[in-house]
C-alpha cells in the first residue's frame, strides 16, 4: 500500500455530509478514521516481513484470518481503498473462501472520502502454503452530484502462510484488480490477516 500524492478526481469528491440513506440508499459515510488507515499500513509493513511458514508447520484443517486489504487506485478516482478482510483457508480440502467487505475510500492525504457499498467474495485454492484467489463483487458509490454509481470489482490475490506468534497464524500477499462499469480504477495493493 503506497501512499499517492494526487487529488482525487471530481467523481468522488463529495463530503460526507452529503450522503445520506434518507432515501432508501445506502450510507456511503466513510466507517474507518484516518487513524485506522495509519494503523493498517503499519500492520501490513510488519507482516510483509514475517517468515513463510515451512510445509511441515502448515496449519491442519480450517483455519479464519482476518485483517485488511489495501491499494492504491487509479484512474476515476486516485487514492487508495481499505476493507476488512475475512479469509478461511481450508488446509484439508485446499480452497479459499470469504469476503472483503466495509470496502472505503481514502483520499491521497490519509482521510477518509466515503465508504462503497458491496462486498467481494473470495474464491481460491490453498497450495502448499501458497494462496491464489479471487476477490469479487459489485460494488457502489456516490458521484460529485450524489448519484449513485455502479461497478464491478475483480482482484487477483497471490500470498502465503506466515509465522508471527506461532506456526501459520498469518497470511500475507499481493492484491491486483480493476473495476468495470460506471467508474473504472486499477488497483494495486496487499491483503493480510491474522488467525481468529
Amino acid at each position: 500500500m503506497i501512499r499517492t500524492t494526487v487529488t482525487l478526481l471530481t467523481l468522488f469528491t463529495i463530503s460526507a455530509c452529503t450522503v445520506s440513506s434518507s432515501d432508501n440508499r445506502p450510507d456511503f459515510t466513510p466507517t474507518v478514521s484516518a487513524a485506522d488507515v495509519d494503523r493498517a499500513f503499519a500492520e501490513a509493513d510488519t507482516i510483509s516481513a514475517l517468515p513463510q511458514t515451512t510445509f511441515g508447520n502448515l496449519p491442519t484443517g480450517s483455519v479464519t484470518y482476518t485483517g485488511k486489504l489495501g491499494a492504491d487506485v487509479s484512474g476515476d478516482a486516485n487514492g487508495s481503498i481499505l476493507g476488512d478482510l475475512n479469509m478461511n483457508v481450508g488446509f484439508a480440502s485446499n480452497r479459499v473462501g470469504g469476503s472483503v467487505s466495509n470496502i472505503n475510500l481514502i483520499d491521497p492525504d490519509g482521510t477518509p472520502n466515503q465508504r462503497f457499498d458491496g462486498r467481494l467474495a473470495l474464491d481460491g485454492v490453498e497450495t502448499a502454503g501458497q494462496i491464489d484467489t479471487f476477490a469479487s463483487g459489485d460494488i457502489t458509490g456516490v458521484d460529485v452530484n450524489g448519484n449513485q454509481v455502479d461497478a464491478q470489482m475483480l482482484l487477483i490475490l497471490e500470498g502465503d502462510v506466515r509465522d508471527r506468534f506461532s506456526r501459520g497464524d498469518t497470511v500475507y500477499g499481493t492484491a491486483s484488480g480493476q473495476t468495470e462499469g460506471d467508474f473504472e480504477i486499477d488497483v494495486e495493493g496487499v491483503f493480510y490477516g491474522t488467525r481468529d
